[in-house]
């Protein structure tokens, strides 16, 4: 049995589009140095090889000069999905699946075509398909993956494990590589849900290879092409050593879930108004049930994203408790998020009011994501829930911007359609997801909040689980009012319970001052009798 390693490896673009930071120290030496060492430690590969474009060779001999690495050049474009996949992946680039589209962690560095022709040129059984800026691969993981791969290939035409992304990878089968070039698509496809030919999740079958449980529950970005992911990175070698295998560095990433290690939100929602096309929903606190009108002043969102500029990972998202889409200064912001080069867009909208100018200024900042608040799979159930008669008008929109998409040739924005789980959504739901999972690539379905019991409760059960934890969300995400105020969290859309205001303050002095940190201090001790918004919460549980 012969398996070789593969790092297809570009030195001036990473998988999900940031700068690639090959080249750089990492506490004495460079992050693909530290990557191939880890690698020339697996006892079961053959050999490990770096796929190189022609004009980057001298780059990649001087990067890997004096280690027993093979340089394979080519002039190959792109795989046609690369940017379609990085999109996808941004907003869940700490677990290795569960992006939209079904895409996966494997999904940001697999060339099919690459990779049939170095395991053809090489005669090998399976390639492992490396990130090669996954400096904490585990190669004693990567072995058992190998050799289990060694007992099941003649059943499966891959092995693969749940890890967080950059502790392990991919093994193909080259028949495998052979049928993704002839059908043109990444291999995650294999692994995501297709109403058309259900089958039994991946995890289930023989390909799948069951690392330790604490590799498995795992989750944080260990591919060092981030701000955030360098700096975790840089945490776990300085505290467990150099050479810390996937359990260690696995049960600091679980221990480490409720910190807060950067000085800004991963993840920040902006309320450009509290105008909404849907103002009557019965779902959401809308209209005059929010008890505030603003509209937030271009000087003070200009202020925020020049902040949140300085980090190259954060992601916003245009939403709170009104339509941005009924913004007048729409095209500004979405402007200014793109030349400030945020790293994730998305609008999240009911999307009734969408002409022509404001489907061109979502193409031409090339928005990553339109999420859709479409909540039914009929006109009828439309209606009664959202009070108002535009579910034609939306569907239609949809399909404008699919449209666009071929008109443009640009996959973004992804559409995500989202239904609420409710008894008036309950028989339309399985229509609904399978329908447009099938038609845009995602579709999404949430559960109900009370809001910290300022709303309804709508929802069918409660899903959140028997034993209360801290709320992850406290220390990754923020939500910003339109006119400035910072809420404790995204559940008070009145505003009572307030961090601070960007008024007299910045975002870093709200997030890391004093009443965020008590506040995530009660969390973790799990005393929340005197936080009235989070005592009753049933969104805790939420990632």
């Amino acid at each position: 049995m012969k398996v070789i390693a593969a790092c297809t490896v570009d030195f001036e673009r990473g998988a999900l589009g940031t700068r690639a930071r090959l080249e750089e120290d990492l506490l004495g030496e460079t992050i693909l140095r530290r990557t191939i060492r880890r690698l020339l430690s697996a006892r079961q590969l053959a050999s490990i090889h770096l796929l190189v474009k022609a004009s980057q060779r001298q780059r990649a001999e001087k990067a890997v000069a004096g280690l027993n690495v093979n340089i394979e050049t080519h002039d190959a474009q792109p795989v046609p999905w690369q940017s379609y996949v990085a999109t996808a992946r941004k907003w869940t680039a700490d677990a290795w699946r569960g992006g939209l589209a079904g895409t996966c962690v494997f999904d940001e560095t697999a060339h099919p075509w690459l990779l049939e022709a170095l395991a053809k040129k090489e005669n090998a059984d399976g390639i492992a398909d490396i990130p090669p800026a996954a400096c904490l691969i585990d190669p004693a993981l990567l072995d058992d993956m190998i050799e289990h791969y060694a007992e099941v290939h003649q059943q499966v035409r891959m092995t693969f494990t749940q890890s967080a992304p950059g502790l392990s990878a991919a093994i193909y089968a080259p028949a495998l590589l052979a049928d993704l070039v002839a059908t043109n698509q990444w291999p995650g496809r294999l692994m995501a849900y297709n109403p058309a030919n259900p089958a039994r999740d991946m995890v289930m079958l023989p390909c799948f290879y069951a690392p330790q449980t604490e590799v498995r529950h795992a989750a944080g970005r260990c591919i060092a092409d981030t701000d955030t992911a360098i700096e975790r990175i840089r945490s776990i070698l300085k505290n467990a050593g150099t050479a810390p295998d996937a359990v260690t560095i696995s049960r600091m990433l679980i221990d480490q879930r409720f910190q807060t290690t950067t000085s800004l939100p991963t993840e920040v929602e902006i309320e450009l108004t509290t105008e909404d096309s849907l103002a009557d929903t019965t779902l959401r606190p809308r209209g005059n049930i929010l008890g505030r009108s603003a509209s937030m002043t271009t000087d003070l969102f200009d202020r925020l994203i020049d902040e949140l500029a300085g980090r190259d990972d954060i992601r916003i998202v245009l939403g709170g408790f009104g339509d941005p889409l009924t913004s007048p200064h729409l095209d500004h912001c979405l402007q200014k998020c793109r030349n400030a080069e945020i790293f994730g867009l998305a609008v999240r909208t009911p999307a009734v009011n969408m002409d022509d100018e404001t489907l061109n200024a979502l193409f031409d900042a090339r928005v990553d994501v339109l999420n859709i608040l479409l909540d039914a799979a009929t006109a009828d159930t439309y209606r009664l829930l959202h009070r108002a008669d535009h579910f034609d008008r939306v569907t239609a929109n949809i399909d404008r911007i699919s449209q666009m998409h071929q008109t443009r040739k640009q996959p973004q924005p992804l559409i995500v359609c989202e239904m609420t789980k409710t008894d008036a959504t309950l028989s339309e739901m399985e229509a609904f997801y399978d329908h447009w999972g099938s038609r845009t690539g995602s579709a999404l379905i949430v559960a109900p909040s009370t809001y910290g019991d300022q709303f309804p409760d709508l929802s069918v059960m409660n899903m959140a689980p028997p034993t209360r934890t801290a709320c992850e969300r406290i220390f990754n995400r923020a939500i910003i009012l339109a006119d400035g105020r910072v809420p404790l969290c995204d559940q008070d859309f009145v505003g009572r319970h307030l961090a601070g205001s960007l008024a007299d303050q910045t975002l870093a002095s709200i997030w890391t001052g004093q009443t965020m940190r008590d506040l995530r201090q009660r969390h973790l001790e799990n005393n929340l009798d005197t936080t009235p918004l989070c005592r009753p919460c049933t969104q805790w549980h939420r990632p």
